[in-house]
């Protein structure tokens, strides 16, 4: 179940430019609410085990237990401008046949992947949209916004 999280994560931020700048911060909300910051530098790198989710920061390698994870995601370094701080919030989770999305940007493309990380669907959508997910199988999925990640079961 966290594999498809995994591994749409990772294909995201490294197949996109969140490594162009020098140092990035990846942050692990676990499922307790509390949230943990790395940084990330150019020589990072992330894996995972049956368990775990494992990676190396550029200075030392950190491992945390998949289950206990609730999201992960990239942000900028701080000399960065920052945007304000929101959660990406999708409901009804699962869902049947329509998606609800609240707290994103207007003009914000929002991308869905599969348990393999393969891009589905990618649309353009306004603050409190709605995506339709009716041609998805039931299944779980990973959904992006920006440097926003969540998952959704899809019935």
């Amino acid at each position: 179940m966290k594999k498809l999280f995994l591994t749409a994560l990772l294909a995201m931020a490294f197949a996109g430019s969140v490594f162009a700048q020098d140092e990035v911060i990846f942050t692990i909300m676990k499922t307790d609410g509390s949230t943990t910051d790395y940084v990330m530098n150019k020589d990072a790198r992330i894996y995972y085990s049956d368990t775990q989710l494992l990676f190396f920061n550029g200075n030392e390698t950190v491992a945390v237990d998949l289950s206990g994870i609730r999201k992960a995601y990239f942000t900028a370094p701080q000399d960065i401008e920052e945007v304000e701080n929101q959660q990406l919030t999708i409901y009804p989770n699962p869902a049947k046949d329509v998606l609800r999305i609240e707290n994103i940007a207007d003009n914000q493309e929002v991308s869905i992947y599969s348990i393999n990380g393969a891009l589905l669907k990618k649309v353009i959508v306004s603050d409190d949209a709605e995506i339709n997910i009716s041609e998805l199988r039931p299944g779980m999925y990973v959904i992006c916004a920006g440097n926003m990640f969540s998952k959704f079961i899809k019935m």
